[in-house]
């Protein structure tokens, strides 16, 4: 199915109400740059401590040579809490799909397959720059765009030749043979040995990217309008700054997208003459010798307006804010934002968070910064201890250096006296310990959850204890990104049902691991894919994609112990009540234990315990305990006694009728 064409203006507005438009979006981004909680200077003081960079400068170092040492604090933390969250939220699958009405029999294939995209799309890579944006600056910002690209790639098929009524091939002025050419005006490939062919090259476009893909934006170049927004009730509008060049801006406003004019109003000067890091280091920009080379800087908007009267709606726009011109203004086709901020620490008036290093850490930081600087320039005094020299004495330290062998004239040992410094070594390391201490109560993180070696001696009970509050702290942090994840997850799937839809009936074959995982779960899959291949009518039907990361501990030792103790504390059940041991024996609950078991202990062939086969050889099992536990009871009543009872004496007890395995049973 293919696109309808799009115009750069696609909402009919008069020439003054576009022009109104435009200063009023121009005026909300530069309120909402204003309204910041957090400045650009800031937030690369932020990046820096991170990076560990140089924080004194010339103004506040003793000497030119003194120390400049930043705290590794913050460093350490984001890096713990950011593998914390990564791997909490990072399991397989990382998102539990629930489907509602006739499509919960669809819900294998949606978790399946969305499963197999994630990784294919790179969202662990893009989850992880999100979370540590989130953590250093005040929100980590996720965006979610459709994207197809198609690229020629050059092949040598066999084309089929055009015949004459007699058969014989067709020939041209040029004398080469004449090939057949379908509705389209494509080459007809064949494969079949008997039709006669020819083999040439051609240029084929194949699709190489499809679907949705991800990106981060830092703070930087993200805002939610109005920029005082106080909740997300209150958000209109989300605007992303980006920069493009010259020759792509007219290239697009060729194919429709910008106004052409708007493009040519921008001018030709650059806009992006150098750059810097999220540090605020300088970046080396290229030299741009052409004027197609020149860089200009725009916003992207996503506003929901009421145009044209008919109610509020999504609306995409790009703006050139300084020079106040409106490159285009479309409908979004999606309905729905596209953009999704990670905010682990909320801030109760404000849509931005708490940063992890600004504004939980500074202090402690900063602290251990100066203690640091002042024990290594302690240190630096008392190894090259300044010498007292009588003034009026005979040795001149600039024309005799002091070394290893020399020899200083002196008329009295008086004249030359080294500098003795008291030794505060232990104290300042005393108060470096205390400022780390105070990093943990903030940051909630343990030496042993850091994977350090703890310095104090503590017993085996009081380490467990610490790391479970500790990770305690660190899920808190997880479960407020469930909701931001849950809505990723939903605009994905609705990328994916268009894309799919655009395929048509062929639809996307599935690789033999999605259909491995299916078949572990007991799905058929030729009941519901006789080809092997996923369309758009799979994907339809209301769905929940739940975070199955965010709800469960990551503590894979713990979840461990606590199976091993629910499997003793079944069995003792068993022994007290027949009619748990009778649940215990019927394939579901078999199937159950075996999977949570696999998963646990990272097994990774689970063909062997879930597949079908296995399913079938426990459904055999079940039978035959069956018909063992029929004729045990009517041979007991031939001779005349009663049957035993179920679980007394030996005998298994009863089992219900084996159920089939299927989408429903699991």
């Amino acid at each position: 199915m293919a696109k309808r064409a799009r115009t750069p203006y696609e909402v009919n507005l008069k020439p003054d109400q576009r022009e109104d438009l435009t200063l009023e979006l121009c005026r909300a981004l530069d309120d909402a740059l204003s309204a910041r909680i957090a400045s650009d200077a800031e937030i690369e003081y932020w990046h820096t401590i991170y990076e560990q960079g140089r924080t004194r400068l010339g103004t506040n170092t003793p000497w030119a040579d003194a120390a400049d040492l930043t705290s590794y604090l913050g460093t350490q933390y984001v890096d713990v809490l950011r593998s914390q969250i990564v791997r909490t939220i990072m399991l397989d699958p990382v998102f539990v799909v629930e489907g509602y009405g006739e499509a919960e029999q669809k819900a294998p294939f949606v978790e399946e397959f969305h499963s197999w995209q994630l990784e294919v799309e790179g969202f662990q890579q893009v989850l992880s720059r999100a979370v540590h944006l989130a953590l250093i600056e005040s929100r980590g910002v996720i965006e979610v765009y459709e994207d197809t690209i198609k690229r020629p790639v050059r092949k040598v098929i066999k084309a089929k030749l055009t015949l004459g009524p007699d058969g014989a091939a067709l020939i041209d002025e040029k004398l080469k043979p004449v090939l057949d050419r379908d509705p389209m005006g494509n080459y007809v490939e064949v494969t079949d040995e008997m039709t006669p062919t020819a083999e040439i090259s051609i240029d084929a476009y194949e699709t190489v990217c499809r679907g949705p893909r991800l990106r981060t934006i830092p703070y930087r170049d993200f805002l939610e309008l109005p920029g005082h927004a106080q909740d997300r009730s209150e958000v209109w509008g989300f605007a992303k700054r980006f920069y493009r060049r010259l020759d792509q801006l007219q290239e697009r406003a060729r194919a429709g997208l910008y106004g052409t004019q708007a493009v040519e109003d921008l001018g030709s000067d650059d806009e992006r003459a150098s750059a810097t890091s999220l540090a605020g280091e300088p970046l080396a920009i290229a030299s741009k010798d052409g004027t197609w080379q020149v860089e200009k800087e725009l916003w992207e908007l996503l506003i929901l307006r009421d145009l044209d009267g008919k109610g509020l709606r999504w609306y995409v726009a790009t703006i050139h804010k300084d020079k106040r011109l409106l490159l285009r203004l479309q409908h979004d086709d999606l309905g729905k934002p596209r953009f999704f901020s990670l905010v682990p620490f909320p801030r109760p008036n404000s849509t931005d968070g708490y940063s992890y290093v600004g504004h939980k850490l500074i202090t402690v930081i900063e602290e251990h910064t100066a203690w640091r600087n002042m024990l290594a320039d302690r240190a630096a005094m008392q190894l090259q201890m300044p010498i007292k020299r009588l003034q009026g004495a005979l040795w001149n330290p600039e024309t005799d250096p002091i070394g290893p062998k020399s020899v200083i004239p002196c008329r009295d040992m008086r004249e030359i006296e080294p500098m003795v410094l008291p030794d505060v070594t232990a104290p300042a390391i005393e108060r470096i310990r205390d400022t780390e201490r105070a990093g943990e109560r903030l940051s909630g993180i343990n030496d042993v959850s850091a994977g350090v070696t703890p310095e104090d001696r503590r017993t085996l009970g009081e380490v467990q204890e610490i790391t479970k509050q500790s990770q305690g702290r660190s899920t808190e942090a997880v479960k407020n990104l469930q909701e931001t994840l849950e809505e990723i997850a939903q605009v994905r799937h609705l990328f994916w049902k268009r894309a799919l839809a655009e395929m048509g009936t062929e639809g996307m074959a599935l690789p033999p691991s999605v259909l491995q995982g299916l078949e572990t779960r007991g799905v058929n899959v030729l009941d519901y894919l006789p080809n092997k291949k996923l369309t758009a009518a799979m994907l339809e039907g209301a769905f929940r994609f739940k975070p199955r990361g965010s709800v469960e501990d990551a503590d894979l030792a713990r979840k461990r112990s606590d199976f091993n103790q629910f499997l003793q504390a079944l069995a003792n059940f068993s022994q007290i009540n027949p009619m748990v041991a009778a649940v215990l024996q019927t394939p579901q609950a078999a199937k159950a234990m075996i999977e949570q078991s696999v998963r646990l202990h990272g097994i990774e062939d689970k063909q062997a315990f879930l597949g079908s086969e296995a399913m079938q050889a426990i459904q055999r099992v079940q039978q035959q305990m069956q018909m063992a536990q029929m004729m045990a009871g009517g041979a007991s009543g031939q001779d005349g006694m009663p049957p035993p009872l179920p679980g007394a004496g030996g005998a298994p007890p009863p089992s219900p009728t084996p159920q089939p395995i299927g989408p429903q049973a699991v």
